[in-house]
């Protein structure tokens, strides 16, 4: 399995910092806040070495989260954002990219996102 390492580890402390300022952590699709985060605009997820899926707002309060808030800086399988709607457990993948500046995932990371997202009861269309 592949690793993609964070590619701006200089940005790391600062950006851990933004996070905490604005009480932004990483959330996964059993957490309560959950549904707030995805309904509020693109998300940006990563599938951590650990193959958990996790997300975070792309922007709050008009500031833009970076991917490695999500693992504190460590290495990914897959990364990338995504647009998904639902509540209450009903959740729709609506979009998936890989694109993260941070991790420069491979393509392959669309694959591997669908595949997590589906075992955490994200529905995929067809």
């Amino acid at each position: 399995m592949q690793l993609f390492p964070n590619q701006l580890p200089a940005r790391l402390s600062e950006e851990l910092a933004t996070a905490r300022k604005l009480r932004v952590r990483p959330l996964t699709v059993r957490d309560p806040e959950f549904d707030t985060a995805v309904n509020a605009g693109t998300v940006k997820w990563v599938v951590n070495s650990d193959g958990e899926l996790v997300i975070v707002q792309k922007y709050v309060d008009g500031q833009e989260i970076s991917h490695t808030v999500l693992t504190n800086g460590q290495p990914v399988i897959a990364a990338g954002e995504a647009d998904i709607t639902g509540f209450d457990g009903y959740y729709y993948l609506l979009n998936i990219t890989n694109h993260s500046g941070h991790y420069q995932p491979s393509a392959s990371s669309i694959e591997i996102g669908r595949e997590v997202f589906q075992a955490n009861g994200i529905n995929i269309p067809d």
